[in-house]
């Protein structure tokens, strides 16, 4: 039962969101997690009123409150997926399609993966870096869908812009897919200009045991950029060729000395 403290805080808080107008900024933020956090009837009826908004900011506010709604995060399932649904078969601002992209990523809705497929080649990187962090949708059980996204992916961990590299690299290093062509993509961003790329690309390819990227990954352990992953990629392989590498960061590098001791283990 909702009381007039309640209400106070909404009005409140809906107030704070008018008021500051900039979807990126961290009072408007903090307000959307207050409202997602109290996940009351009220606030989803004002949440999926400003999802049919002329302004997109309120549409995007609207899907931002739906995505991740009430203390489960999923709270008001039907109410929220139908119009989450509704709006992608028709949005057209970018700002609005990237809180829908997040939206349909955290409730993980399967009926959403062909959109998010057919926004890949979208113009801006802002778009084309949340598809390839959102993809595979998780629990997609249509495995065709699921072939689409990781290919999809695979397409993506080729974008010119470095973060879609990166987080397309992320996401089909994650994913237990372990095939011909997912290898050669991992060993081709192993060599990649961007470093976040490289680096996510050398867990993935560990994860999988891959031994054409052992000698590289000891390039990069002997390079005066190391990065955590290149030594947890270290760890997964545990083979005693990466030992004089690491050994080497012994007297510099102190990011992370607990897992360059457990690399250094593991490759005794």
């Amino acid at each position: 039962m909702e009381t007039q403290n309640d209400t106070e805080f909404e009005n409140r808080h809906w107030q704070a969101i008018e008021t500051s107008g900039q979807i990126e900024s961290e009072e408007l933020w903090e307000s959307i997690y207050a409202l997602r956090k109290l996940g009351t009837a009220r606030v989803l009826s004002t949440a999926l009123s400003w999802c049919k908004d002329p302004a997109p900011f309120r549409r995007s506010v609207g899907v931002s409150i739906l995505a991740q709604f009430g203390m489960d995060t999923k709270a008001y399932p039907q109410e929220s997926q139908a119009m989450l649904l509704a709006m992608i078969a028709n949005e057209q601002d970018p700002e609005v399609i990237t809180s829908l992209i997040s939206a349909v990523h955290f409730r993980e809705l399967p009926d959403a993966a062909a959109w998010l497929i057919s926004l890949a080649e979208h113009p801006m990187e802002d778009v084309r870096w949340r598809v390839a962090w959102a993809l595979p949708i998780p629990n997609l059980s249509d495995l065709a869908m699921v072939r689409s996204s990781l290919e999809t992916l695979l397409k993506l961990m080729e974008d010119s812009e470095p973060e879609v590299r990166e987080w397309a690299t992320f996401s089909i290093s994650i994913t237990q897919e372990d095939t011909p062509a997912i290898r050669e993509a991992l060993l081709a961003r192993l060599s990649d200009s961007d470093f976040g790329t490289r680096s996510e690309a050398a867990v993935g390819l560990a994860d999988r045991k891959e031994p054409r990227a052992i000698e590289l990954l000891g390039q990069h352990l002997r390079s005066d950029r190391v990065g955590e992953l290149f030594v947890e990629a270290a760890e997964l392989y545990a083979d005693s060729s990466l030992r004089p590498a690491l050994l080497g960061l012994k007297k510099w590098w102190d990011v992370n000395p607990e897992l360059l001791d457990r690399a250094i283990a593991a490759c005794s």
